[in-house]
């Protein structure tokens, strides 16, 4: 019963992580569109830091 219990733990773990590589992925992917699509329509995007 432990080995079935383990070895579901491990698919459980491998499926929770390849989902979130997919999500972060596919999230960084619309936004770099996103930011291309902006400079096309003569927006401009700048990064301040506050000191």
């Amino acid at each position: 019963m432990y080995a079935i219990s383990t070895v579901t733990q491990t698919t459980q773990r491998a499926v929770c992580m390849l989902l979130s590589v997919a999500i972060v992925s596919i999230s960084l992917a619309f936004g770099a569109y996103g930011v291309q699509k902006m400079e096309h329509l003569g927006y401009t995007v700048s990064v301040t830091q506050l000191q």
